[in-house]
């Protein structure tokens, strides 16, 4: 099918749209930006530029759409609720739909639209279906009216009322892991209430389904079968850290941070997945100790994780040339690095090449030596630090053929120096220093039409 998605470069809809990508769909993603589209969307689409926040959209891309997929909406949990955040919230989500619906043709066969949890408000021990009434808070009052927007579009309509997701990268997890690692992550305040929890994967196979599979028509939650209390989720976590729980948070606490936002994380909402199962979806992450183990194996050896995908329209065998050749990782990296290379011990890139680079981290100098692991070209290549600013330093460079394509992966493990200490002090200002390297990378490579010596 022609498939028009919105909300693609979020944490469900990149990874949606490769399942989708890989099924045999069409994919058309409408976005604000063209530049953050090509730099950080994984799989091959058609991007047409505009803010559905803004009004209707009109380009010719969007004809013979047959299918749409909307995942539009600002972040709700992060930050306090003023009253300008509650209008981007309304705004990105109900005035958003409305003129989606707008812009896409009139047959149009299946709109699937996002929708969340936090539809049925703080319901204490129920257990919730779809046909519970809704809640009577902000985000309950969000959910009904994005629903209600999403009920006029063309074709069968599902609504996927999404629960805590939670992956390897980003989601709710991000901001639980500090406290939790550092040993004092603990419940909020007596942990009673439920949550509603699902693996990416299986948030993605959902949605998936309920594209293709006539049998899902209206609300279905979006969450696995078993919701647990927060000290269960808390306990759980602590233990797939390798971690003792640490001490409760005080609801007040929680309150002075968050103010009306707190809503989010305070109530109790114990989510079926019943309609879900009874039309024949199978549930890879049911259990949350198994979902948990799976994300978190990394943390518990003390490493942190970075990966980064990105689609490149170009074949491996036409881009790996590029990227074996160690002078173009300074066009690759940040000019405030002052990234040079110092030498390189083989005349090419061999299993076993010794790399010195002289760069800068925040104006300090510092020197580095990477070994090259592994030599499996044009797919795969992995640098190692022998010598340098961190304790470990592992990155495994991969370019895997997809869709005519590449996909092109890379995964980090690092380790600061000084343990526990280390870790403490500076790894989230590391992890952005990361992140932002990596950014410069992917726009960089964004901007190439086929990647060259420059």
């Amino acid at each position: 099918m022609k498939v028009l998605m919105t909300g693609a470069t979020g944490l469900i809809g990149k990874e949606l749209g490769k399942t989708l990508a890989l099924q045999g769909h069409q994919i058309i993603v409408i976005s604000r930006s063209l530049a953050k589209a090509r730099e950080i969307l994984p799989f091959p689409c058609e991007v047409v530029v505009g803010d559905l926040a803004q009004g209707k959209i009109e380009d010719k891309k969007l004809e013979n759409i047959e299918a749409v997929v909307n995942l539009v909406g600002e972040p709700v949990v992060g930050q306090r609720w003023s009253e300008d955040k509650k209008k981007a919230i309304y705004q990105s989500r109900i005035i958003a739909t409305e003129n989606l619906i707008k812009s896409i043709p009139q047959d149009v066969r299946v709109f699937v639209g996002g929708s969340a949890i936090g539809y049925y408000g703080n319901c204490g021990d129920t257990v919730l279906k779809e046909d519970h009434p809704v809640g009577m808070d902000f985000l309950a009052d969000i959910c009904k009216e994005w629903e209600r927007a999403s009920s006029r579009a063309p074709g069968r309509k599902v609504f996927i009322r999404t629960g805590i997701v939670l992956a390897k990268q980003g989601g709710a997890l991000d901001e639980m892991l500090f406290p939790f690692r550092a040993g004092v992550g603990g419940p909020l305040g007596d942990g009673k209430h439920w949550m509603s929890w699902i693996h990416l994967d299986d948030i993605v196979g959902l949605f998936a389904e309920a594209l293709t599979n006539n049998d899902w028509i209206g609300p279905i939650n979006g969450c696995a079968p078993n919701a647990v209390t927060n000290r269960e989720f808390s306990q759980t976590l602590a233990e797939s850290l390798g971690k003792s729980l640490g001490p409760s948070i005080p609801p007040l606490a929680i309150k002075a941070m968050f103010g009306e936002a707190s809503e989010v994380v305070l109530s109790s909402i114990r989510g079926s997945a019943e309609k879900a199962i009874g039309l024949g979806y199978l549930f890879q992450y049911s259990n949350l100790k198994e979902a948990l183990d799976d994300i978190c194996a990394p943390y518990k050896n003390g490493e942190e994780v970075f990966y980064s995908e990105q689609f490149i329209p170009q074949a491996p065998e036409e881009l790996f040339h590029f990227f074996k050749d160690p002078h173009n990782l300074e066009s690759l990296t940040p000019p405030t690095l002052s990234f040079n290379i110092q030498s390189v011990s083989t005349p090419e890139i061999e299993q076993g090449t010794i790399i010195n680079y002289k760069l800068k981290i925040h104006g300090i100098p510092a020197s580095w030596k990477t070994e090259i692991d592994e030599w499996k070209p044009p797919f795969r290549f992995v640098d190692n630090q022998t010598a340098g600013p961190y304790k470990l330093w592992h990155h495994t460079h991969e370019f895997k053929p997809f869709l005519g394509g590449t996909l092109m992966v890379d995964r980090v493990r690092y380790r600061l120096p000084l343990g526990y200490l280390g870790w403490l002090a500076a790894s989230k200002w590391v992890r952005k220093d990361v992140e932002e390297i990596f950014k410069f990378r992917r726009s960089y490579i964004s901007r190439m039409d086929t990647p060259k010596k420059p």
